[in-house]
């Protein structure tokens, strides 16, 4: 397994170790499991042995957080994730309590839960998604009232991997129906909920496509009584606690992929090695060969930027672009990786009798858990925009004097004082010379001229109601963007203002 430079010591030896393991415990026992449908419950006493649910919990609480942190966590997916689902049961540990305790419990939650994760003795699992709400979390429809020193929640989930399996239930739920807290986003709130509580029950269990063996439930909430003391965090601090946890989710489900990548390389080359085809090795058409190399590509490249990702966590860093990113990436080329290998394999690869059919069916689903494609690429647009802020401002552009083309400029000029509306109409004459086709924001505005807003919307309004200004409003009807109407440009500046001809054209040409 290849070791990065920004690993520890600690986290080198544990990638060995648990290559090794996973070769000679796990890929026995997760194949058989898989093979049955069975809850992988001995890989997990093995895994338990090893340490590894405590991956990112702290020492005082029996981990191993300072020595492997959010990187040892993915080591240890990325190999069991080898071995078909145990992986997931892994993962939806690590997502469903470990974080949220650890950064957002009380020091009384996390000396109740933390040790007994750590050791194995407690799986976790996260619930989100609903019958009715799914990428739309913050429309979830349980609630809980507050009833003294308890919460009473009523209402449902479903999709829960290890649901039924789990001890330990990390649910979001709806506190709040004011229309001021939930566009704060103030109205949801985040506890820890306990297999046996009265009321709370598995509803059905989903027979899907993919993670053969692992439970993927409906759960029904009905009058449950849950202490005031299981809240994690205030009461509306639900959202910000479930969108830090979304962020190592997502991480944690990038590696999936990655795993599939490794196994289909094995068993991809188990063939091209020894399959004869027209008198040669099927590994030597170099068709083969190119697809072989293609999924070397992917792989590389989605393993270096997922554990990237993950020493920014360890470091404390914000990665939820980064998370987003690997999640997107990781599971379309995983998925593309598996596809291709299959073809490799010819009959073989779909044949339950090797692996890649069910890797077929469990990235698919990576695509669809812990946030789809589109609302990764949602959260990349927003966020990434605003993280590349500063190095994507547009530039300053004006008409060069020399070439009368528009150029950026080294820097822009300084804000004149206007003296009225047609010192903007004249500007956004000139946006027309140098943007063609392009409106002005408020804020280009005021970089070449020094007006307040109120002046400005003033200017831009009497402007627009003598036709000379086209205005743009956004959702709440303020203006946000402007531009010179066909008359307006008329009236800033002579037609003869806005030609430009290149020097190659002939005159004659032009009328």
């Amino acid at each position: 397994m290849e070791h990065y430079p920004w690993w520890n010591d600690s986290q080198k030896k544990l990638a060995d170790d648990a290559r090794e393991f996973t070769d000679k415990v796990l890929i026995p026992i997760g194949e058989k499991m898989a093979y049955q449908k069975k809850f992988p419950w001995p890989a997990i006493r093995e895994m338990a042995k090893k340490g590894w649910f405590g991956a990112q919990i702290p020492a005082k609480y029996g981990g191993r957080a300072e020595e492997w942190g959010v990187t040892g966590a993915c080591i240890i997916c990325e190999q069991a994730g080898r071995a078909g689902a145990i992986s997931w049961t892994l993962g939806t540990t690590m997502i469903g309590g470990i974080h949220q305790l650890v950064h957002d419990g009380t020091e009384e939650q996390r000396q109740k839960w933390l040790p007994k994760i750590a050791k194995g003795e407690l799986q976790g699992a996260i619930t989100i998604v609903e019958p009715y709400t799914g990428s739309d979390a913050a429309e979830m429809d349980t609630i809980a009232i507050r009833d003294g020193d308890f919460y009473i929640i009523n209402g449902k989930k479903r999709f829960q991997s290890s649901g039924g399996t789990a001890g330990i239930y990390m649910t979001y739920v709806r506190t709040s129906s004011k229309p001021e807290d939930q566009a704060k986003y103030k109205h949801l709130s985040g506890f820890i909920i306990e297999r046996g509580t009265p009321g709370f029950h598995v509803e059905k269990v989903n027979d899907v496509i993919a993670m053969d063996g692992v439970h993927h439930t409906y759960l029904s909430f009905n009058d449950v009584k849950v202490p005031v003391s299981n809240r994690i965090g205030m009461e509306g601090d639900g959202w910000a606690v479930m969108m830090s946890g979304l962020n190592v989710e997502r991480l944690i489900q990038a590696i999936g992929p990655i795993s599939f990548m490794i196994e289909v390389l094995r068993y991809a080359m188990l063939h091209l090695d020894r399959r004869i085809q027209f008198g040669q090795r099927t590994g030597d058409m170099v068709s083969n060969q190119f697809k072989i190399a293609d999924i070397i590509t992917s792989l590389k490249v989605a393993r270096e930027y997922s554990y990237y990702t993950a020493y920014l966590a360890d470091l404390g860093r914000d990665m939820q672009v980064e998370a987003s990113i690997a999640k997107l990436f990781n599971t379309d080329l995983g998925l593309q990786a598996v596809i291709e290998g299959i073809q490799l394999m010819g009959g073989n690869g779909v044949s339950r009798f090797y692996p890649l059919e069910r890797y077929l069916r469990d990235t698919k689903t990576m695509q669809i858990a812990a946030g789809t494609q589109e609302i990764q690429r949602l959260l990349i647009y927003r966020q990434g925009i605003k993280s590349l802020s500063s190095d994507i401002k547009p530039l300053y552009r004006a008409i060069d004097p020399e070439l009368n083309v528009p150029l950026p400029a080294a820097s822009p000029p300084i804000p004149k004082q206007i003296n009225g509306e047609l010192d903007i109409l004249k500007v956004l004459a000139e946006n027309y010379r140098v943007n063609p086709g392009l409106h002005m924001t408020m804020d280009d505005i005021k970089e070449v001229l020094s007006v307040n807003d109120a002046d400005l919307i003033m200017h831009l309004l009497s402007l627009e109601k003598k036709s000379l200004t086209s205005l743009y409003r956004d959702r709440k009807n303020r203006i946000a963007l402007a531009r010179a109407t066909y008359k307006g440009l008329n009236e800033a500046n002579p037609p003869e203002y806005y030609k430009y001809f290149p020097s190659w054209v002939d005159p004659k040409d032009i009328f």
